[in-house]
C-alpha cells in the first residue's frame, strides 16, 4: 500500500457527478475512479477536511463512500476532482476549459494498446477477460509519465468510450470484444481476435474508413464470417456502412444481403446471395440461405394439404434466423428445454412471426399460401379437452370459449399419444380441407385447467404460458408416504405431446 500511495502521490482524477449520485453521498468506483477504490479498500484513505474516503462492495459495484456532507458543495453534472496530496484525498470542483491535449492522448493510447494486448491475452487462455482493469492502466501511466496525471483531464469513462473503447466492470477493451467469454469458448484464439476486430470495425465505422482488414478476417474463417453474419441480420448495418463494404468480395456481399435479411427484404436478400454463389459457389451460410430461399417456392402440383405442411416447416425455419431466435430462447428461458417445439410455435404466431413471414417473403408464395398463412395468423390458441380417441382418429372439444366447439382430427402420432380426459394446449390450423394439428401441442395437468383458462385472454401473453410449465405442481401422496418424500415427487408439466 505504500508504494501505492507513492506511486499516486499528486495524482487527479475526476468524475461527472449525476443528481442521484450526489443524493446517496456515493461515487461509483468501477471506472473513472477505480484506483482510488483500490487505494481506498479496507481501512480507507484520510479525506482533507476530516473524514476518511472508503470503498463499499454493498452493492455489488465499488462506490466510494465518505462522512456526511462530503459532497455538499457539489452540483448536479459539475465534474469532480479527487486529488492525492501526502496520504490524503482532496475533493474539489474542476472546470476543464484548458485540457493539456497530448495527456489526452498519451491516456487515449495507452489504454487502447493494453485493451488489444488484453484481447490477445485472453484469446491465448492467459487472462479470464478480453479487458484490462482501468486502475492497472492509470498506475501504468503513473509509472511511465508521473505528470500524466499532474491537471485534471476529462473524466475516464466518457473519454474512453469515445476513443471508441468499451467498459465492462472495470475493465476496458475494444469495441467488440467478447465479454460473454463462454460465447467465444468454441472459437481458436485467432478467430476470437479476429471476431473482435471485425466487430470492432463494423460498429465503429466513419465515413472514409478503410475495411480491407475486416473483410480479410471474414475471407479467412468461416467461423468468423457466420458469427459476424448472425449477428448482422439481428442489427443490421447502416446505409453508409452498406454502401462502404466491397461488392466484389463473397464477405462482404453476404454482409449484406443478411443485413436485407433482417430488415424484412427477403427477395432482395435472395438476389444478393446468388450473386455471393457466383463468387464462391460452396461459400456455407449462402448454400443454406439459398437453400431456405428456394423452399419458398413450392410445387405447382402440390395440393394445399402437402403445402400446408410445407409452409409450417418454414415458418419454423423463419423463426429460427438470428433476427427472430431470440423470442424462442426468451421462452424457453422461462420455461423448460424440452418444451421448446411447443415454445417455438407459441413464438410463432404469439409474436406475429407469421406476418414478419408474409411481409418479407410473399412475393414467392402462391395466393391460396397467403390466403392459409392469413387465416392461421386470426386462428387463437385454445385449450382443448380430449373426448375420444378411435384409430387414428381424436376428438377434442373447446374449453373456456362458450361454443362447446367439438373437433375431429386424424393424427396418427397425437392419436397414440392422447387419453380422453387429456387437455391439450395448442392452435388448430387450417391445411386446407380442416382443423389439423401443426405444432407441438402442450399437455396440461386437468387440475391446471382454469388456470391456464385463465392465461387465454386476448392478447395471450407468450411469456406468461411460457412460465406456467416451469412451475412445479406436486405428485399425489400415496398413502403412507411423509411429506418429504411427496416432496421429492415433485414433477412439472412440461410434457409436450407430440
Amino acid at each position: 500500500m505504500s508504494d501505492l500511495l507513492t506511486l499516486s502521490e499528486g495524482a487527479v482524477l475526476t468524475h461527472l457527478a449525476t443528481r442521484a449520485e450526489l443524493a446517496s453521498g456515493v461515487l461509483p468506483a468501477s471506472d473513472d475512479l477505480r484506483l482510488w477504490a483500490r487505494l481506498a479498500d479496507g481501512a480507507g484513505v484520510p479525506l482533507a477536511g476530516g473524514g476518511r474516503v472508503r470503498t463499499s462492495l454493498d452493492t455489488g459495484e465499488p462506490v466510494l463512500t465518505g462522512p456526511d456532507g462530503w459532497l455538499a458543495g457539489v452540483e448536479p453534472e459539475q465534474v469532480i476532482a479527487l486529488r492525492l496530496r501526502g496520504g490524503t484525498l482532496e475533493l474539489s470542483v474542476t472546470e476543464l476549459d484548458d485540457v493539456p491535449a497530448e495527456r489526452v492522448m498519451r491516456v487515449v493510447q495507452e489504454f487502447g494498446e493494453q485493451a488489444l494486448d488484453a484481447l490477445r491475452a485472453f484469446a491465448e487462455g492467459l487472462e479470464p477477460s478480453p479487458g484490462v482493469p482501468v486502475d492497472v492502466v492509470v498506475l501504468e501511466l503513473l509509472m511511465k509519465a508521473p505528470e500524466t496525471f499532474a491537471d485534471p483531464l476529462p473524466p475516464l469513462s466518457p473519454l474512453l468510450l469515445n476513443a471508441s473503447l468499451e467498459l465492462r466492470e472495470g475493465r476496458v477493451g475494444i469495441v467488440g470484444a467478447p465479454w460473454d467469454t463462454a460465447s467465444v469458448a468454441d472459437l481458436a484464439p485467432l478467430d476470437i481476435i479476429r471476431l473482435a476486430l471485425v466487430r470492432s470495425a463494423l460498429r465503429t465505422y466513419g465515413e472514409g474508413a478503410d475495411l480491407s482488414k475486416a473483410v480479410t478476417y471474414l475471407s479467412r474463417s468461416d467461423a468468423v464470417l457466420a458469427r459476424v453474419a448472425d449477428e448482422v441480420e439481428r442489427e443490421p448495418l447502416g446505409p453508409a456502412l452498406v454502401e462502404a463494404l466491397p461488392r466484389t468480395e463473397p464477405a462482404a456481399l453476404l454482409l449484406i444481403a443478411r443485413s436485407a435479411e433482417g430488415e424484412g427484404r427477403s427477395f432482395e436478400a435472395a438476389g444478393l446471395i446468388s450473386e455471393v454463389l457466383s463468387l464462391s459457389p460452396d461459400l456455407a451460410p449462402a448454400v443454406r440461405d439459398a437453400a431456405e430461399y428456394a423452399a419458398c417456392r413450392t410445387t405447382p402440383g402440390a395440393p394445399l394439404p402437402e403445402r400446408a405442411a410445407h409452409l409450417f416447416r418454414q415458418l419454423l425455419t423463419y423463426a429460427y434466423r438470428p433476427a427472430r431466435r431470440r423470442l424462442i430462447e426468451d421462452l424457453i428461458a422461462l420455461s423448460v428445454r424440452v418444451a421448446e417445439p411447443a415454445l417455438a410455435d407459441l413464438a410463432l404466431f404469439e409474436n406475429d412471426v407469421v406476418g414478419e413471414f408474409l411481409d418479407a417473403r410473399a412475393e414467392w408464395l402462391r395466393d391460396d399460401e397467403v390466403e392459409l398463412l392469413e387465416s392461421w395468423r386470426r386462428t387463437p390458441l385454445r385449450l382443448w379437452e380430449v373426448l375420444d380417441v378411435s384409430g387414428d382418429e381424436i376428438t377434442v372439444t373447446a374449453l373456456g370459449d362458450g361454443t362447446g366447439e367439438r373437433v375431429r382430427l386424424v393424427d396418427e402420432l397425437l392419436s397414440g399419444q392422447a387419453i380422453p380426459g387429456d387437455l391439450m394446449l395448442t392452435r388448430l390450423l387450417d391445411d386446407g380441407t380442416g382443423p389439423h394439428v401443426f405444432g407441438h401441442p402442450f399437455k396440461v395437468d386437468p387440475e391446471r385447467g382454469e388456470e391456464m383458462l385463465a392465461l387465454l385472454s386476448d392478447p395471450v401473453d407468450p411469456y406468461a404460458v411460457a412460465a406456467f410449465f416451469r412451475r412445479p405442481r406436486r405428485a399425489p401422496t400415496a398413502p403412507g408416504t411423509d411429506a418429504a418424500e411427496a416432496a421429492d415427487s415433485t414433477v412439472t408439466d412440461d410434457d409436450t405431446g407430440r
